[in-house]
């Protein structure tokens, strides 16, 4: 809320004069902090453009935001003046997929893509331990980076099976992994998981 604190008085205008507008350590290309990472990844997903505040930079912003909204923590995002969270909250509207409507983005109509796993990476795969309620998870960044690990499985998820696996991708990644091969070598005492995907820009 507003008051006659200044700073207070530049944080509201801030977050009314900007659509979106996210209250960060650092700034997208140097996140300060892995919150502040997640969620830039998050929006740089989905999004062309959007206002960033560095509060490292700005102690009395980094203060004040936390008395602005009566949330403790950074980083805080806001969408056309309201306060929508923190990082768990936007992960978690960003995997319910409640977050495309709040930012005014439409969810991509994608098929399930189709992904072949080879028989190197079957074998790995299926040592790894994996909770019942949870997922192998494959997630493919705008910027064609890869993350592979284990994690919640979600309802806008795609389940790809391939050669007795079983990947669970998120919509915005399905859209840039279909003909996606994932294998894994080891060569030269070295050992790794190798993606081929066509889709990647050359």
């Amino acid at each position: 809320m507003a008051s006659e604190d200044p700073v207070q008085q530049e944080i509201d205008e801030l977050v009314k004069s900007n659509d979106i507008v996210l209250f960060m350590k650092g700034n997208p290309q140097m996140p300060q902090c892995g919150f502040s990472a997640t969620v830039v990844g998050i929006l740089e997903d989905v999004l062309d453009e959007y206002h960033t505040v560095d509060v490292l930079s700005r102690p009395e912003i980094r203060s004040g935001i936390k008395e602005y909204t009566q949330w403790p923590t950074v980083p805080q995002l806001y969408v056309k003046g309201e306060f929508v969270g923190g990082c768990d909250i936007i992960t978690e509207m960003a995997n319910s997929g409640e977050l495309y409507d709040t930012l005014g983005v439409e969810l991509p109509e994608v098929s399930e893509p189709s992904i072949t796993i080879t028989d190197s990476a079957r074998d790995v795969f299926a040592d790894a331990p994996c909770p019942d309620d949870q997922g192998i998870r494959l997630t493919i960044s705008k910027q064609y980076q890869y993350q592979l690990g284990v994690g919640p499985i979600n309802a806008n998820d795609f389940r790809v099976s391939s050669n007795g696996i079983t990947l669970t991708i998120d919509r915005m990644s399905a859209t840039r992994a279909d003909g996606l091969t994932v294998d894994f070598e080891n060569a030269g005492g070295q050992s790794g998981f190798r993606i081929n995907n066509p889709n990647e820009p050359r």
